[in-house]
């Protein structure tokens, strides 16, 4: 997507929340500017953390082209510079900053002082993770940790980091990417599949404990996208060994191509994201793409044995 569609598709998104607020008689006076059921967003700071490449540059770009000012999280800040200079001279901003969100020491230093500077996020947007496949039974504590160490206790970290300026001004957008893996496992993609199922449900209590303050909580749960995680995914030591799973590990190398071959654009992950930040009653599960809809939709509607007999018969064949 160029940037001048991407700006178009902003202004045709402001101008239909307008006319939207404009029929509900939504007004802040009196609140000091804040609407305690969750406020819409046109702009403010907001923080993406894996922003350097795949999903996260293309909602860091997005959000940009639609007048935010993106604080763009790496835990390199040299892999942000091509999405730096794709995104200058767009309506908003991004500001590049290093940062190991896995480091409870770095977190508790950065982003007070960032908070301070820039003042309170608009947004939080938890992308930051990555792959980790393998037979269950193959999979090694460490191997298991370090897996929900990013895809989940950073974005726990991340999330109290900003949420006491949010309460503040009772006011934000907390969104979690999560993935269709987020409501349905897979085989040998245990590890994260669990790390995504751990991610939904503190977001399911979170959504609730601060609805009284006027922040909000969403899942965006994408299917497959032309981005670069199956191949930055990281096989469990044991995964090549010669096991009884053997047979069926070969199927993963087909998935690895489904990502390149059918996967769908990133920016229609941060299309719904904008939609997320800027909706006055976004959706808590947001799913993205006709195959995590399509999967949802049958874990949800089929008899259980009919489904885990169609899902066995998909990915356990050989």
């Amino acid at each position: 997507m160029d940037r001048r569609t991407s700006r178009l598709k902003c202004r045709t998104r402001q101008s239909e929340l307008l006319i939207l607020l404009r029929r509900r008689g939504k007004n802040t006076a009196g609140t000091g500017g804040a609407d305690t059921r969750g406020a819409y967003a046109t702009g403010g700071n907001v923080l993406i953390t894996g922003a350097s490449s795949g999903i996260g540059r293309a909602t860091a770009v997005h959000l940009a082209a639609c007048g935010f000012d993106v604080i763009a999280t790496s835990r390199d800040a040299s892999r942000l510079d091509e999405m730096l200079a794709e995104a200058e001279g767009l309506s908003g901003s991004v500001a590049g900053v290093e940062l190991d969100i896995n480091s409870d020491a770095e977190v508790a230093r950065v982003m007070p002082a960032l908070i301070e500077r820039r003042g309170a996020m608009e947004a939080l947007v938890n992308n930051a993770g990555f792959g980790l496949w393998g037979p269950v039974e193959t999979l090694s504590d460490a191997e298991l940790k370090a897996q929900f160490e990013t895809n989940f206790f950073a974005a726990v970290r991340m999330t109290q980091a900003v949420l006491p300026a949010m309460i503040r001004r009772r006011r934000g957008t907390i969104v979690n990417i999560s993935s269709v893996l987020g409501r349905i496992g897979t085989p040998f993609n245990g590890a994260y599949v669990s790390s995504k199922f751990a991610l939904e449900g503190i977001s399911e209590s979170l959504k609730t404990e601060v609805q009284p303050f006027g922040v909000r909580v969403a899942m965006v749960e994408p299917g497959l996208f032309r981005t670069n995680f199956p191949d930055n995914s990281i096989r469990g030591a044991a995964a090549d060994s010669d096991t009884v799973y053997s047979p069926y590990i070969g199927r993963y190398h087909l998935n690895r191509d489904m990502f390149h071959r059918f996967g769908g654009d990133p920016a229609r992950v941060a299309r719904v994201v904008h939609k997320v930040i800027t909706s006055p009653a976004p959706n808590f599960r947001n799913p993205v793409g006709i195959d995590a809809r399509s999967a949802t939709l049958a874990a949800r509607m089929l008899p259980e044995r009919v489904y885990w007999r169609l899902l066995s018969k998909v990915t356990m064949r050989h």
